[in-house]
Formats: C-alpha cells, structure tokens, sequence
C-alpha cells in the first residue's frame, strides 16, 4: 500500500505522463530510494531511450504488435531494457532481423548491442547472400524455421511487371509498403497503413491494396476488405521478395 507521500508521487507522475529520477527529487524533496521505492509499489517502466531516464507508470503506456510504445520522442518497451527487447523481437520475428530492421522498429541504435548479445549467446547471427547479417533466435528449431523463412525473402521475385508500378503507388510508396509487410508479416491493411503514418510515410490503405493485388496477394473474402489479415496471402513471399530486391 502506497503511503501519503508515495501516493503523491504517483499522483504526478500519472499528471505529466512521464517523469525523470531528477524530476521526481526536486519536486518532492525526497531521495532516490523514497522514489523507486513509490514506482515498484505502483509498477512502473523506464524508457529504453534516452539512458533509461524516463519512467511512466504500468498502466498508461498503449503499446503496438511490437510491444513499444512512444511519447513523444521518448520510447518504452513492455520488455524493460533495450537488451531485453531487441531479444524479444529477434525471437518474435518470423524471419529474423537485421539491424536495420531492428533500428527501423525501435528507432534507435542498436548495432553494438546486438554484437554483444551474439557474444553472450542470447542470439545467433547469420550472414546471407549479400553479405546480410540477420540476427536469429539461439534455439536451434526455431533458428532453422527463421533462416529457410529469410532465404525465401532474399530469393527473386516469381512476377514480373519490373517496369510499371502499382497504381497511384510511387516507387517510394511501394517500397516503404513492402518493408513494412516483411516487418509485420501479420498485420491488416490498416494496421500496416498506421503502422507506415507513425512513421511518418503517408501512404493510404488504398495504396496498399493496389501493391498487394499488384503482386497478385489473395485475400480472404472481400478483395477490398481493409481489415483483412495478409499472414496467409500465397504471394505475400513474392512481394516480400520484391521488397528485398528494390530496397
């Protein structure tokens, strides 16, 4: 149970959203210790970013399929540490990441931590065609499901058309779109539109949909049903590929 000067710190942190150890102190005049102590009480997360010098509490962040949230410019994880959550997204990732992948997601640097998590064994990495380095899980089962998954995304496209784009779609457009499917190979066509607006590629759902019937993706139902979930399209590898091969 929080006491009459733990709540008060809770109490304003939920006011500002998010708030720093320095913060916390001068506000209240209380030490470090009085700080966490009300946090763990309460339940809290620290921002990934930023040295980890931001705390919101458990129940506020709204976090996405990749379990991250943001305010502002200041990033959270429901994994904790930025070591825990490049782990879990690895792991979650059904063809692996590579760095860019994973910087693309977590919108930080994260090369020198995914080197020291292959030192430790927390994850494995590969080097593919290309010269690609893909990080994959450590169990050796689900490492042989993600690297024949990431093999097929590094074949060529089966479907020609090179020449013409999908209507309305520039050649921008239709990249950011296809990056976007291999990232989040589970997603709807407007979750993968939201996903796109956060980060800042304005692309419609509309505009989705003539790069997914392009690449001849079958749906289920509806031809334009947005809502429909593109994780068992039969030519989603074929635009996953071409994805590869412009990007």
């Amino acid at each position: 149970m929080l006491t009459n000067r733990e709540e008060k710190v809770v109490n304003w942190v939920k006011k500002r959203k998010v708030a720093t150890m320095r913060h916390l102190r001068h506000q209240f005049q209380i030490s470090h210790m009085t700080v966490i102590r009300a946090l763990k009480k309460y339940g809290y997360y620290t921002s990934y970013n930023h040295n980890g010098a931001y705390y919101v509490l458990q129940d506020l962040p709204e976090f996405d399929e990749w379990g991250l949230w943001t305010y502002r410019n200041i990033r959270f994880s429901r994994y904790g540490t930025l070591m825990r959550t490049i782990v879990a997204l690895i792991e979650n990732a059904p063809a692996g990441l590579t760095v860019a992948e994973l910087e693309e997601r977590l919108e930080t640097k994260v090369a020198n931590l995914a080197s020291r998590l292959v030192r430790d064994g927390a994850v494995q990495r590969e080097i593919l065609p290309g010269r690609q380095a893909v990080y994959m899980v450590a169990d050796a089962k689900r490492h042989t499901r993600q690297h024949q998954e990431r093999q097929q995304l590094l074949q060529q496209p089966a479907v020609g058309h090179t020449a013409e784009l999908p209507k309305g779609c520039s050649p921008t457009d239709m990249i950011e779109v296809l990056r976007q499917m291999i990232l989040a190979p589970g997603g709807s066509v407007d979750q993968l539109a939201r996903q796109l607006r956060g980060r800042g590629v304005h692309v419609t759902a509309g505009k989705i949909l003539h790069v997914i019937d392009y690449y001849a993706l079958k749906k289920n139902g509806s031809p334009h049903a947005s809502g429909t979930d593109l994780s068992n399209r039969s030519g989603l590898n074929q635009a996953n590929r071409a994805g590869r091969d412009i990007a």
